[in-house]
């Protein structure tokens, strides 16, 4: 593996430049999802609520700038119960809802907005 160096002591040192773009962009993923739980404890005192919109495959043009954005979407439509992509205001919607007073209890949370794309089991 180009990107990482085992060293004597049993370790491995890994060099994002060389990862491959897509588990660079994974790895920042998670990465925002634990500052988020982080922030969600360290503000609830005061009262801020902090929660992760995780969409599925959003029809936007970011997507259509991606090289092969056909076959992307055209998977995503396959795995998604629904058989159509996550549009802007899908998402729009449930940042919508986590702002009304219904929602003053959900903080920390990772929130799919995907139609169950990611529970599908389907690969595409």
């Amino acid at each position: 593996m180009p990107w990482a160096r085992a060293s004597s002591a049993g370790r491995a040192t890994v060099l994002p430049s060389l990862v491959r773009p897509k588990t660079r962009a994974s790895a920042a993923k998670v990465a925002l999802e634990s500052v988020s739980r982080a922030m969600a404890v360290e503000f609830a005192p005061f009262g801020v609520r902090t929660n992760v919109i995780q969409a599925g495959v959003t029809d936007t043009p970011a997507l259509r700038a991606i090289p092969g954005h056909e076959r992307l979407a055209a998977q995503a439509r396959e795995r998604n119960p629904f058989g159509r992509l996550t549009t802007p205001r899908d998402v729009a919607d449930v940042i919508y809802l986590l702002s009304t007073d219904e929602a003053a209890w959900v903080n920390g949370a990772l929130i799919r907005v995907d139609g169950g794309e990611h529970i599908s089991g389907a690969t595409g």
